[in-house]
């Protein structure tokens, strides 16, 4: 599963990073504020397996577009270099391997997106509206009161149980009985990915329940089945993700859009439009 979390400046995506890389056993997170050209090449075979891979700005992973590219695709990073033998001195072929799967979050300001890594993960608009502005300006008016005080214990506990459900998790099969019932769009060439996607997000959800399913057995192989909710919650997750995503239109020309469809303005000014 991957993410590129897209807002305005000051808008809250970098804590929204931080909580979900603070939620996730620090075990499993990979956390750089750069990559540098060659970097994941030269990894360890196995450190990103598993992982978390979060980097801090879309800006900091820029020059490792394909590689990230190609460990979220076909899950194996695969490189030869020419070195020279210390002993002889000739030169001799060293090839490099780094395996995955591994869950990648970026976050950015850009509203124009590389197509080949949107179509790899899922693009999460945050909540740019006056409201969500006056609940934030409200959380931190109540971070100044004396209740203050007993809500570090509070958020360190609910991380820490966070942290101990995730390490009890196992690796399991997950089997959607109902996936042939199903429908999805198709008019897209990227609905190829984004559908498949979906389909691991109702897998998750399962996953993260395992220990309140029941096992199930095919031909002496063990699995839990996902449950209609884990379905409804996936659509909930992923409705509005996926409606921009397949968008024809940019999220602020649909919002416009919208605007005029609810509005119905009889005449309009362009400082209007502006703001």
């Amino acid at each position: 599963m991957s993410a590129i979390i897209q807002s305005g400046s000051g808008a809250g995506k970098s804590y929204l990073a931080e909580t979900i890389r603070a939620l996730t056993p620090p075990e499993d997170v990979v956390f750089y504020s750069r990559l540098s050209l060659q970097a994941l090449y030269h990894m360890p075979k196995d450190y990103l397996v598993h992982k978390l891979l979060e980097l801090e700005e879309r800006v900091g992973g820029e020059s490792c577009d394909y590689q990230i590219r190609a460990l979220q695709s076909a899950g194996i990073l695969r490189q030869v270099i020419v070195v020279k033998d210390p002993g002889t001195g000739q030169l001799m072929v060293k090839e490099n391997e780094v395996l995955g799967p591994m869950a990648y979050l970026e976050t950015t300001t850009s509203m124009k997106l590389n197509a080949e890594n949107t179509s790899r993960c899922f693009e999460i608009p945050l909540d740019e509206s006056a409201e969500q502005t006056r609940r934030i300006h409200q959380r931190q008016k109540a971070l100044k009161t004396k209740e203050r005080l007993t809500a570090t214990n509070q958020r360190e506990a609910i991380t820490e149980k966070h942290h101990h459900a995730q390490r009890l998790l196992e690796q399991i099969p997950v089997v959607i009985p109902f996936v042939h019932l199903l429908t999805f769009p198709d008019t897209w060439l990227r609905t190829r990915r984004d559908h498949d996607r979906f389909l691991h997000l109702i897998e998750v959800i399962a996953f993260l329940h395992q220990h309140q399913r029941s096992l199930k057995k095919h031909h002496g192989v063990e699995y839990i089945e996902a449950t209609v909710s884990d379905y409804r919650w996936a659509y909930f997750l992923a409705n509005r993700v996926l409606s921009q995503s397949m968008d024809e239109l940019s999220r602020w020309a649909r919002e416009l859009l919208t605007f005029f469809e609810t509005q119905n303005p009889h005449w309009i000014t362009r400082r209007e439009v502006r703001e």
